[in-house]
């Protein structure tokens, strides 16, 4: 279930949409014929940019104190993908226009951002860049070279007091600065993308969700997401552990001290789930003049067990469809079916074809492993409930 918003969407949204579900009934049906099905070309592609960010949030699964970035080699903290990578990656992609997601780290803190600008005016894709937006006025012009049908997936958790006790002092006052700038440039039809807010929902902003919407519907952004914390119990991570063994011994060893599902420690406070109900149906119940998207989109019956990290699917999802239609990289290379869990590289395209590994050995059997049920830790990622039925 999604808010009310009077939105109706362009044409280039509209057929974007159009495109996905398309290309999800497609695999689906694809991959009931053939567990190892994969797109010729991949419908998206994600690229992690880099390990390094200029933030410590503390509900980061990175960088806060249970971070999994913490437990990397300092050479690989610093790693950011070579754009000769980059390059192969779009000239793959290109026949299909992929659509492109961007992260990090943080994307803008790419020391390359500005030659990756350079490439991506010369082949204009449907682009999302997820950032803290503390470096879009220093990357603007490099910005604006693409800005066509790029989505800025701009991170605030709260007002200036929330926001900073989670982001860091000043934080709020830059984010606010920057998304100012930027609708500046919208209206006078420079910046030509999409500006879109993403707070993760925490304890201290509960009561004050419906306030927050009410904020930026009059600053006049294109779109809010509301996103449940992405939490995995210890009981699911250490269940994660045995699947892991038992499914996928297959995969060369990730050389850390624990997996990085262990790492997704965040939640909000069970004391705190009914007041959430309350402010959801409060939101709800509203009709909005801006888009609006919780994520996932629970049902209210789902809220409790997915805050407190119960082994429930929301949305009825039952098949993970990213694995035969995107294709995530990470910064040193390595391909991972599951964007945000490294464990699972099936290859690097350091010594290989993107091709080739798409298509490869171990990414096929990673796909034929998912077709016999999700994973103890499905549940918690955004691409299931993105591109999952």
């Amino acid at each position: 279930m999604q808010p009310k918003t009077n939105v109706q969407f362009d044409e280039n949204v509209f057929q974007n949409i159009k495109r996905t579900i398309m290309n999800m009934s497609r695999a689906s049906r694809a991959r009931a014929m053939d567990p190892r099905y994969a797109m010729e070309i991949p419908e998206d592609i994600g690229i992690k940019l880099n390990n390094g960010c200029n933030l410590r949030c503390k509900h980061c699964y990175e960088w806060n104190e249970d971070g999994f970035h913490w437990d990397m080699a300092k050479s690989e903290q610093k790693r950011e993908i070579d754009i000769e990578m980059v390059d192969r990656i779009l000239a793959f992609s290109r026949p299909k226009k992929s659509k492109l997601y961007l992260w990090g780290g943080e994307p803008l803190y790419y020391s390359k951002f500005d030659v990756l600008a350079d490439r991506l005016e010369k082949d204009l894709r449907t682009t999302t860049i997820c950032t803290n937006a503390i470096l879009i006025e220093e990357k603007m012009d490099s910005i604006l070279k693409f800005s066509d049908d790029l989505v800025l997936l701009i991170s605030l958790e709260g007002f200036e007091e929330e926001n900073d006790a989670i982001r860091g002092k000043g934080t709020f006052k830059k984010v606010i600065n920057a998304i100012d700038l930027l609708l500046d440039l919208q209206r006078k039809q420079i910046y030509r993308g999409k500006i879109s807010v993403s707070l993760t929902m925490n304890d201290h902003m509960i009561s004050r969700m419906f306030e927050f919407m009410k904020f930026f519907e009059e600053k006049g952004v294109d779109s809010v997401y509301f996103v449940y914390p992405w939490y995995i119990s210890p009981e699911s991570a250490t269940e994660m552990d045995q699947y892991f063994s038992e499914h996928f011994n297959w995969l060369q060893p990730y050389q850390s001290q624990s997996c990085s599902w262990h790492s997704f420690t965040y939640h909000i406070s069970p004391e705190n789930i009914p007041q959430l109900k309350e402010e959801i149906r409060r939101i709800s119940k509203h009709t909005w003049n801006i888009r609006i998207r919780t994520m996932p989109a629970l049902e209210e019956d789902e809220i409790a067990p997915f805050i407190k990290g119960e082994p429930l699917v929301g949305m009825k999802r039952t098949e993970c469809l990213s694995i035969s239609t995107r294709m995530d990289f990470l910064p040193n290379g390595e391909v991972t079916p599951c964007k945000f869990f490294p464990e699972f590289s099936v290859g690097s395209i350091q010594d290989r074809d993107v091709k080739e590994v798409w298509h490869g050995e171990l990414y096929g059997k990673h796909r034929e492993t998912l077709s016999c049920g999700l994973m103890p830790i499905c549940s918690r990622c955004g691409l299931l409930y993105h591109y999952g039925r």
